[in-house]
Order: structure tokens, then sequence, then C-alpha cells
């Protein structure tokens, strides 16, 4: 193998990787990153006293992929409150909130909820996830 061959094969196999990082990158922001064990996180969060936003979407729900990046920008700003993300799918938990659509967000202090949010505005998606909870 010579220089000429060796380099050419580094620079495909660089950006091979440049393609991957970046289709991880993208898919990453694009889904949601639902909470393993949700029901337990939220009794721990409600016994400890935490600020908790319940996040609700149901996976295939066309209004929930229309704003999955909006939510997942609203979850890296918010530093207060623990995020707790649950796929109406996989779990009964949203019988327990009485949710009957997605995206829904309840924001819940010392387990008891304060407020929340259906729907795909935006706007009201980011003031949710990154005010604080009124205590």
């Amino acid at each position: 193998m010579n220089l000429k061959q060796f380099s050419r094969d580094i620079l495909i196999l660089l950006a091979t990787l440049a393609v991957a990082i970046g289709g991880y990158m993208a898919w990453d922001n694009h889904t949601y990153h639902d909470t393993s064990q949700a029901k337990v996180s939220l009794q721990q969060a409600a016994k400890a006293g935490d600020d908790t936003i319940l996040i609700f979407h149901k996976t295939g729900c066309s209004d929930c992929r229309k704003v999955v990046t909006d939510v997942n920008r609203g979850i890296d700003k918010n530093a207060k409150s623990k995020i707790v993300v649950v796929d109406t799918k996989n779990s009964d938990l949203y019988k327990d909130y009485q949710v009957s659509e997605v995206p829904t967000f309840i924001r819940l202090h010392n387990g008891q909820e304060i407020n929340r949010y259906s729907g795909t505005d935006t706007q009201q998606i980011a003031t949710f996830l990154t005010a604080s909870a009124q205590k």
C-alpha cells in the first residue's frame, strides 16, 4: 500500500465517521429520551421535595414529533427541575395524571401538580420548560 492509497483510505474513514456522528447528533435531538422507571423517579423527586416536570408523549404522534426538538432544547436549558419523560404507549402512568392528549407537560412540586400545558405552541413549551416552579 502506497502513501497515496493510505491517505485516501484515511480520508474515507474520517468522512464516514463524520457522517455517523452527525447522524447520531441529529437523531439524538429528534427523539424523546424516556425516563426508565418513571414512577420510581417521580416518587423519589416527591420525597426529596424536588420540582419536577413530567412530559407525556406517544410514539408515532405527529404533534409530538412536531415539537420534539423544542422539547429537547427546553430540557437542556432547564437546570432547576427534574425532568421525567414518559411514552404513553409504553406506560399507564398517563392514567394517574388524567392525560387525554399528547404532548402534555405537567409541573409538580412535592409530588403535587402545580400546572400543566397540552399542545404544540413552541413558545408555550419553552416558557413551561424553562420557568421555575412557583412555590
